[in-house]
This record gives C-alpha cells, sequence and structure tokens, in this order.
C-alpha cells in the first residue's frame, strides 16, 4: 500500500487531486492510503505525529509557509518521501527541483502526465530503502531497516540498536517509547517481532533461538518472555519461508 498526503488550500482542487489519485491507484491495482491538508501547518501537525508518507502532492501558493518552504523543512528533518509539486506557479519550478522533486505540474493538471508521475514517484519509492525516522535530542534522524538490530525499551524513550555494513555497531535514542516505535515498524515490514516487554529484534540478525533467550548476530543475547517463545518460533520460520 501506498500512503499519500495532499496538500492543496482550494477545495475543488484538493478533490480533484484525491480523485485522480484514487482513480490511478484503480487502474494501477495499486492501494492507496490517502490524507487531505487545507495549509503547511495541518500538514505538519500531522507530519509531527506519524511522519508517515510514500509521496506528498503539494501546492505552492498557500496562505502561511508555502510548498516549497514545507518541502525545504521535510527535506531538513530528513523526509525521503517523493514529492509532486502541482501548483499554478510557474516561476517556482526550478526551485522545486532542489528539494529533489519528482516533478512540477502547472494547473490545470494534465491527467496522463498527472498518472506518468506517479508512476514514477512510484518507482522511486519502491526501489528507495524503507527507513525508520527518529526524534532525538538532536534532531531528526533516519535510520535503514536493514541496518537495525534491535530495540530497547528505556523508560519513554527507545534505544535502537544498529549495525553498518562495515560492521560497526551504533546506538540512537529515539525520544518515542517502543510500542509506538514497533507499531511504526510493522507498517514498513514484516521483518521484527517483540520478544520481551522491552526488546523488539529484526528477526534477520536473530542466529539462534531458546526458551529463554536469543542469541543475535553481534554475539548479544537477549531475553525471550515465556509466553512470546512459540510465536516467536513461527514468526521467524514463516520469515525465512518467504525468502
Amino acid at each position: 500500500m501506498l500512503k499519500f498526503i495532499i496538500c492543496d488550500d482550494e477545495t475543488a482542487s484538493l478533490s480533484l487531486m484525491e480523485t485522480l489519485v484514487r482513480t490511478w491507484s484503480a487502474e494501477r491495482k495499486c492501494e492507496a492510503k490517502i490524507t487531505l491538508c487545507r495549509n503547511a501547518e495541518q500538514f505538519l501537525f500531522l507530519w509531527e505525529d506519524k511522519k508517515d508518507a510514500d509521496i506528498i502532492i503539494l501546492d505552492i501558493d498557500m496562505p502561511g509557509m508555502n510548498g516549497i518552504r514545507l518541502a525545504r523543512r521535510l527535506r531538513e528533518e530528513g523526509g525521503a518521501a517523493q514529492i509532486i509539486f502541482a501548483t499554478g506557479l510557474a516561476e517556482y519550478a526550478l526551485e522545486g527541483y532542489d528539494v529533489e522533486a519528482v516533478s512540477y505540474l502547472i494547473k490545470p493538471v494534465d491527467k496522463a502526465r498527472f498518472f506518468a508521475c506517479l508512476d514514477k514517484a512510484k518507482e522511486r519509492s519502491l526501489k528507495e530503502e524503507p527507513v525508520l525516522v527518529l526524534r532525538t535530542a538532536e534532531g531528526m534522524a533516519r535510520v535503514k531497516l536493514s541496518d537495525i538490530c534491535y530495540l530497547e525499551s528505556d523508560a519513554h524513550d527507545t534505544q535502537v540498536h544498529c549495525v553498518s555494513a562495515a560492521g560497526a555497531e551504533d546506538v540512537q535514542t529515539g525520544r518515542t517509547g517502543i510500542r509506538e516505535m514497533e507499531a511504526r515498524l510493522a507498517e514498513l515490514s514484516g521483518g521484527f517481532f517483540r520478544i520481551h516487554r522491552s526488546y523488539v529484534v529484526n528477526l534477520a540478525y536473530v542466529s539462534r533461538i531458546s526458551k529463554r533467550e536469543v542469541r543475535m548476530d553481534t554475539g548479544e543475547v537477549l531475553p525471550v518472555s515465556r509466553n512470546r517463545w512459540e510465536a516467536l518460533n513461527l514468526a521467524y520460520l514463516a520469515y525465512y519461508a518467504e525468502r
């Protein structure tokens, strides 16, 4: 499923974009979840909560923060969503590409060209490796899912234990509880499992499972709750059966 956010202060334009996206998704047999916003402030309110979108369709000429400034802020905060600008302001085209936009469409939007842009955005979105966006004490950070070894609860925060391609270990502290982190990961991948109230593991890094603990590829040993052992084994077998 692709997650869309459409932001436009004009009701008619917002409705048209939603209709076009739904028509495109039906023709491509691609499930779409669409969230609508009427200005940058409303967008940011939603974004601060989940930072959850694959494709963002932005108007530029909006009251308050315009679409270009909004896109720049998203990039500064680590947002990797594909951005399509749809606006009546041709003079902003070059600035649109500064934020790695997929395309810049002039209203009234041509259906065929819009669909071609959505195809390109979908292709680019699928090629990019999924990431978990963390709110840290220093700001925002993006972590590749494939680099996450396991998550560890730390009061109201979560320690994200990562392993780089070179084998170096790194720990980042996300200012979010482990339950919310687990829910975010479930939306992005089926490769994570809660083994204990304080631990969520990436099954790709689990080397051995026993009734009381799991051993990770890094050599670390983590506890397994008594009532999670059977479900963990089933999840582990299912994970590798799909590969």
